[in-house]
């Protein structure tokens, strides 16, 4: 009798097992990002590839998923104009401004509630947050700078026009702090996604609100104006994404 409970117990924990092992899937996607920087009207494209790993729980109709992706941003400043007056005449006139590109790894964990709509169609909502850190930053902080220089007698006055970014590289004016180069490295957010599910492919349309601490505060001085930019915890990014994926399911 003991022999055949213990059978009967073993039997039922390898059924449980394999059950839960059945629920674990794995959905590589790759895609396309359209973001925008709170604060500036234009969207800029950037791309979006990993992978995220779910757990079906029961009932059904909610589950849990990680993942982990590459995903880039950016956005661009200016132009500022600033003109500079010297002792000896010489009259400076420069439109300052530049871009950022930066490069994400990301680690979402959402909920994920689903429902079934045929039979092999499933829907898909997922509601959650984000880590993520900068892998690098590349940016450009410069002028296009035209300079009048103070005319000898009987000789005509002279200019000197810099192209943009100016000569050697990045360059960061004296009475001014870098906007780009105090970005920090780390960032969170929220993220939702809605995706339909068709024998195992899968279409998401997904949403970012990018919330973390970009790191050192800046200000940028133009003529007859300037603003400081306090950074802080708040709205960053808005991030658009449609992916595509196909869902392996583990344990079968």
């Amino acid at each position: 009798m003991r022999k055949l409970i213990l059978m009967m117990l073993s039997v039922w924990m390898i059924g449980g097992m394999a059950n839960a092992q059945s629920r674990w899937s794995l959905t590589p996607e790759a895609g396309m990002t359209a973001v925008q920087r709170v604060g500036y009207g234009t969207w800029r494209p950037g791309v979006k590839v990993g992978a995220s790993i779910g757990y079906q729980f029961k009932p059904e109709w909610i589950g849990l998923k990680a993942g982990l992706f590459y995903t880039n941003r950016g956005y661009s400043m200016g132009d500022y104009p600033v003109t500079s007056q010297y002792l000896d005449g010489t009259t400076t006139f420069e439109l300052i401004g530049g871009s950022i590109t930066q490069h994400f790894l990301q680690l979402p964990v959402m909920a994920d509630f689903s429902w079934k709509v045929g039979d092999k169609v499933r829907m898909h909502l997922g509601v959650g947050m984000y880590a993520g850190v900068s892998l690098s930053n590349h940016w450009k902080w410069g002028s296009s700078m035209t300079t009048v220089s103070k005319p000898d007698p009987g000789v005509e006055q002279r200019m000197i026009s810099y192209p943009y970014p100016y000569p050697g590289g990045n360059y960061e004016m004296a009475y001014d702090t870098n906007p780009f180069g105090g970005q920090s490295s780390f960032d969170w957010g929220l993220t939702t996604s809605f995706g339909i599910e068709v024998d195992n492919w899968i279409i998401n349309v997904g949403y970012e609100l990018s919330l973390g601490d970009e790191g050192d505060s800046y200000m940028v001085r133009g003529d007859n104006f300037s603003f400081m930019d306090d950074r802080g915890v708040g709205s960053n990014y808005n991030t658009l994404s449609l992916s595509v994926g196909y869902k392996f399911k583990l344990g079968k």
